[in-house]
């Protein structure tokens, strides 16, 4: 018992129980599972990686977006400041012939010169004080202009200058001014064009940048002079990046995370205009450049999630047919290896109790000639069940090892001067058909140790056992001794127990003698 143990303990310890657990770790299950939960992963990890290129690539095409309306946006503000300036020079010319009293300017020719630009709102001309001269100022600029930042500049020595973005004083509306010095040998005044903050939505309606979006003018210095959509007031946007960490780019692009006008997100493209001292800027939001790619997203996880749990789904549930199937496996593997425990008990069992009805034999006062014979045939039956007890196989016997096992027990007890050849082949019968086979050989093969060589002769008997091919084998038992009359009764009962045998076996018998020796032939099925 002792050793028993410490074996079972030496194969835990070699490793079974880490066998096992790998085998669990590895069911089809858990395989299953695996592969679901790994296809899954994949699917959603690409899926990931398309969504992070689709923002990489819409933000590029955003950017580029963005600087080509940047450029548009700056010449058109080119055309438009460029052309006020002209008209300018020109109305300021003449406005010096004004201020020298020599005439050479009025209403009908301002009207007349502004037409040529539709964006301009009004003409303006004042003095030196900052009055109208000749009761020409703009009805859009406040009665005097002296407190006004542009009216400064010009009278510090500026030739020109761009104001930031004004309220109409009449009514309300966005404006900028382009404002010229009167020409002179000292300070005479100021011409000033006003012109409408709308002008940005005509720049901004060709771009097609979509909502949300803006174009705008800056001055250097980052103050608004005019932008669409309208905002109440200018804006200081001297903190973007286009003043900061571009400000010595000529154009370029970069991102907002709000707007200081409407936080807003949005991309930003800019363009510089040294000659005008401005920056076009025209920017496009968030949602116009991600709102198609998260549709799109959107709709392809409304395909994907469904997809992907009807899978997860279909993965569980075969998952549990499979646990199952694997949990029925292993009760029928049980109940098969208890069955064998079984059945081995029951030959082992078997085995012993012939054995032991062998051993009774022998004490009954019987003649020694049929205690003997009886004795064969009881270690003939009791040799099949040891034979099927150490096998795996319950259902048939590899009938070679239980063959000799029988040859040697009755060559064992035989004339030494006779010699056994054996030739058998290692074919399986069924379990029922080997104790038959088995006693007939013993009948046979006893039959010729003891009536084919009399009187101590020498001879040979020779054993072969094939496989004649459909489904049958071939049993032949040949000696070279002295034969027998096939016609003349038999004794005992040997002959009438061996045809009894191959009735039950299904078998075909053919036993022929002539001077030279006889031939026992069995012709018998074999196991399917």
């Amino acid at each position: 018992m002792s050793q028993t143990s410490v074996t079972t303990g030496g194969a835990q310890a070699d490793g079974l129980p880490a066998v096992g657990a790998r085998r669990r770790y590895f069911s089809p299950a858990n395989v299953v599972m695996a592969l679901s939960i790994s296809l899954i992963a994949i699917i959603l990890a690409i899926f990931a990686a398309l969504c992070v290129q689709g923002f990489t690539t819409v933000l590029e095409q955003a950017k580029s977006k963005v600087q080509s309306a940047a450029e548009v946006a700056a010449k058109e503000n080119h055309l438009l400041i460029g052309g006020a300036r002209a008209l300018l020079r020109h109305l300021a010319d003449d406005a010096a012939t004004l201020a020298d009293g020599r005439g050479g300017l009025n209403r009908n020719t301002v009207a007349s010169a502004i037409e040529s630009l539709p964006e301009i709102v009004s003409f303006g001309l004042y003095d030196a004080s900052g009055n109208p001269l000749d009761g020409m100022g703009s009805a859009s600029l406040p009665s005097t202009i002296s407190d006004l930042d542009l009216f400064k500049t010009l009278a510090a020595g500026k030739e020109w200058t761009l104001s930031r973005q004004l309220s109409d004083t009449a009514t309300g509306a966005s404006i900028f001014v382009v404002a010229q010095r009167v020409p002179g040998d000292s300070f005479r005044g100021i011409a000033s064009l006003v012109i409408s903050g709308d002008a940005m939505k005509e720049f901004w309606e060709p771009l097609k940048l979509g909502p949300a979006s803006t174009t705008s003018i800056l001055t250097e210095d980052g103050w608004l002079v005019a932008r669409y959509p309208n905002v109440p007031e200018t804006l200081d946007s001297s903190e973007a990046q286009a003043f900061t960490t571009l400000k010595n780019s000529a154009s370029g692009t970069y991102i907002s995370e709000r707007s200081p006008a409407d936080g807003v997100a949005r991309v930003v493209g800019f363009r510089r205009l040294p000659d005008l001292g401005v920056v076009a800027v025209a920017s496009i939001s968030f949602d116009t450049v991600y709102g198609p790619l998260w549709t799109s997203i959107i709709t392809v996880l409304w395909l994907i999630v469904p997809i992907a749990l009807a899978l997860l789904g279909g993965s569980l549930i075969t998952a549990r047919i499979l646990n199952r199937s694997e949990r029925m496996q292993a009760n029928l593997a049980a109940a098969v290896d208890h069955n064998q425990v079984l059945f081995r008990e029951i030959h082992h069992r078997v085995k012993n109790n012939l054995q032991s009805v062998a051993s009774l034999l022998q004490m009954q006062p019987i003649p020694q000639a049929v205690k003997a014979d009886m004795g064969r045939r009881l270690t003939a039956m009791s040799a099949v069940h040891e034979h099927i007890y150490r096998s795996n196989d319950f259902a048939r016997v590899q009938i070679k090892g239980y063959l000799q096992t029988l040859i040697q027990n009755i060559r064992a007890g035989a004339d030494p001067k006779v010699q056994v050849v054996e030739e058998i082949a290692d074919v399986s019968v069924d379990k029922d058909a080997a104790t038959p086979l088995g006693l007939i050989l013993n009948e046979a093969v006893s039959n010729a140790f003891k009536h084919a060589f009399p009187d101590g002769r020498e001879g040979t008997i020779a054993i072969t056992l094939a496989d004649e091919g459909n489904g049958r084998g071939l049993l032949t038992i040949a000696d070279d001794g002295v034969g027998f009359d096939p016609d003349k009764p038999a004794k005992g009962i040997g002959q009438r127990l061996i045809r009894a045998l191959t009735e039950q076996l299904g078998g075909q018998l053919d036993m022929t003698s002539t001077g030279g020796g006889s031939t026992f032939m069995l012709s018998f099925p074999l196991a399917k």
